[in-house]
């Protein structure tokens, strides 16, 4: 918009300034028909050349015009103006041309603002629906896990804990940590900062995730005396999506490999791959029919929030690769 008020103001101050030149032209007409003052300098000079008698000249120091002088096939008359007086007036029709340019911003700006705002507030009422929508979720959560938990933790007493209970416990674990997903998605992680072993805290994943993939091969190269000293819920959660959907996406017979490369975590799968890698971390993005696309877009909210670089790269039928620089969050000396 304001380009277009520039262009509109432009060709206003030329048309203006053609006007001027025809009006200036026109006033040394009439002073060579009269020449009574000293608005103009006159001089005669010979017709040696074509030239135009309607047309106003602009030189260094004059603007000047030419004119017949009845009676003389010799010479013409020659009316000047002193450039800086030309200038002077020039200048005036460019102040009047762009002197609306302030309330013209100002107009456009309350009508961008009105129009931003008419056309944000459904998404932003959407918004608060969907969080509303979220915490109506975790709610009603609640009251079901509790009663799974207890009475999953009297079959275990009752009958011992076998391959179904621990399914059982795996399945229960599972939508526990879909219910932290949408607590991480509704609020910043600004937990405590906790020292923790990172060789243990994936170990205990990985078991857990071997129940729900038997037929993945889940294999882990990772420094026993590595630990990390952040948030470790959030950074969990962290693991939880990525390791899940290793497992999940894998195909059968497949393989996860979780190492460490430096101060960097890789976790690799041969899974079906992702068809747009660039857009995996963003919100409700997803490529198939399953899920809610939260996953991903709540592992790169945490990594910022923890200050964890996070990339991915992946390719359709060959796997994919996540790498968490997890330099920040190593753990320096000897803990106390």
């Amino acid at each position: 918009m304001g380009a277009l008020y520039i262009l509109v103001a432009t060709l206003n101050y030329r048309s203006r300034l053609h006007r001027l030149d025809e009006q200036v032209v026109n006033q040394m007409r009439l002073f060579s028909f009269h020449p009574v003052g000293e608005e103009f300098a006159a001089d005669f000079v010979p017709k040696d050349g074509v030239v135009d008698l309607v047309h106003l000249y602009k030189g260094d120091r004059n603007v000047y015009a030419f004119f017949e002088i009845p009676g003389s096939k010799k010479y013409f008359m020659k009316l000047s103006l002193p450039k800086d007086r030309y200038e002077a007036m020039s200048e005036q029709l460019y102040a009047e041309s762009f002197a609306g340019w302030p309330l013209y911003f100002l107009l456009i700006g309350t009508v961008s603002l009105a129009l931003a705002f008419y056309t944000l507030y459904p998404l932003k009422k959407a918004l608060k629906l969907n969080e509303e929508f979220v915490r109506d979720i975790l709610h009603d959560l609640n009251t079901p896990l509790s009663s799974l938990r207890i009475n999953l933790d009297i079959l275990r007493r009752r009958y011992g804990e076998d391959r179904c209970v621990r399914r059982m416990f795996g399945a229960m674990e599972t939508i526990q940590a879909f219910q932290s997903n949408l607590r991480a998605f509704l609020s910043q992680q600004e937990g405590k900062r906790e020292r923790f072993s990172l060789q243990n805290l994936l170990h205990e994943r990985i078991e857990h995730l071997r129940e729900l993939y038997p037929k993945i091969d889940f294999r882990l190269t990772v420094p026993s005396d590595l630990q990390l000293e952040c948030n470790r819920e959030a950074f969990l959660r962290i693991l939880e999506n990525l390791l899940s959907n290793a497992g999940k996406y894998n195909r059968p017979g497949g393989k996860v490999e979780i190492e460490m490369e430096h101060e960097r975590l890789v976790i690799k799968d041969t899974g079906i791959g992702i068809k747009n890698p660039d857009q995996v971390f963003d919100r409700y993005y997803k490529e198939g029919e399953r899920g809610l696309g939260l996953g991903l877009h709540i592992v790169k909210k945490l990594a910022e929030e923890l200050g964890i670089e996070i990339k991915l790269s992946s390719r359709p039928g060959e796997g994919t690769t996540v790498v968490l620089d997890l330099s920040p969050l190593i753990a320096k000396g000897i803990e106390k």
